[in-house]
């Protein structure tokens, strides 16, 4: 049996006979609320990196701006369907919205481009040509 994709509670409570209900319920709970919690801050993250409000992303999708609100604090799961809505209406694959290390990797971004954002145009071409240097460097 393959479960090397699988998170260990999860496989745990389908292994174990000697758990609880109880023990299994609590436990898929909490895997549970970090997706709900993970999918809504990668919403987010996306959201802001494209420089989208809430309301504009909701209006897209066709689903309330208090919905969506509540989706990216984690305070509400999300049909696949609005899921799909969302990822469509960001341009972005659906599999990126699961994605656990997107979320650090989208905000270092958003970082780096609110630094950038007060940059004159020869000054952000010049630190491109910075970076491609250490790029040629480091490979």
């Amino acid at each position: 049996m393959l479960t090397t994709n699988l998170k260990k509670p999860f496989y745990n409570n389908i292994v174990s006979d000697s758990k609880i209900e109880d023990d299994k319920n609590n436990e898929r709970s909490i895997d549970d609320e970090e997706l709900i919690s993970s999918v809504g801050k990668n919403i987010r993250a996306i959201r802001k990196s494209q420089m989208k409000t809430i309301s504009e992303i909701a209006e897209v999708s066709g689903i309330s701006s208090k919905y969506l609100q509540s989706v990216e604090v984690g305070k509400r799961n999300i049909s696949i369907t609005n899921l799909n809505k969302i990822a469509k209406t960001l341009n972005v694959p659906i599999a990126v919205l699961f994605s656990y290390d997107h979320i650090e990797k989208t905000k270092k971004l958003l970082c780096i481009a609110n630094k950038l954002k007060n940059y004159s145009i020869i000054q952000l071409s010049n630190i491109d040509t910075i970076i491609k240097d250490l790029k040629d460097i480091i490979d």
